[in-house]
């Protein structure tokens, strides 16, 4: 990695969390009016968080989901590979996936230290997520490419299994721009991927 790609990728960083923030102080009214625990719109607040359901039905169950000292670090809206709407909580202990349709019935808990690996591929409009936990595939697409980049930084964070991620991940760039390139099949990249990532 040269210089000028450090650079670029701290100034694209500097740049997601400007925006970030910016984004978040337009919704912290927003966030006060939920009919939700204030203690749950006040770690909303303080996680900066602005791509969430501004509904107090549909974020009543996420006061459910938390412990008494986890604390959310970021969250962000998605939808899952059955084309279901969920919002993606990262707190410090667990990654949250609460679905919008049911969300007592298909909302998982799912703790960081089982994710092994997170993969954020960017689309032309949105980034796709791919989180490995035991050996299972969770993949999240149309994710703000803001929020999504943000989210990621808090799994890994808080993640313990995230030792030769950096690794994996640059690995899967390069399958990917072959793939670009005409070089590898789509099923070859998608079996490398999968071998990469030890599913």
């Amino acid at each position: 990695m040269g210089l000028f790609d450090l650079f670029s990728k701290k100034q694209r960083r500097a740049n997601q969390a400007f925006l970030a923030d910016q984004r978040s102080q337009q919704v912290i009214a927003k966030i006060k009016k939920l009919d939700l625990p204030t203690e749950l719109k006040q770690q909303l607040i303080n996680a900066k968080v602005y791509d969430i359901w501004f509904n107090s039905k549909d974020l009543a169950p996420l006061s459910n989901l938390l412990s008494d000292h986890e604390r959310i670090e970021y969250a962000a809206l998605g939808i899952t590979d059955q084309g279901e709407d969920v919002m993606l909580t990262c707190t410090n202990q667990n990654l949250i996936i609460l679905s919008k349709k049911h969300p007592s019935e298909n909302s998982r808990v799912i703790p960081l230290t089982e994710i092994m690996s997170v993969l954020l591929q960017q689309q032309i409009i949105s980034e796709e997520l791919t989180l490995i936990v035991n050996n299972e595939q969770v993949n999240i697409s149309l994710l703000n490419k803001t929020t999504a980049a943000l989210l990621t930084e808090a799994i890994k964070k808080w993640s313990q299994n995230n030792d030769n991620l950096d690794e994996q991940v640059e690995q899967i760039k390069k399958l990917k721009d072959l793939l670009d390139q005409g070089i590898l099949t789509e099923e070859e990249f998608q079996a490398k991927k999968k071998q990469i990532l030890k599913i």
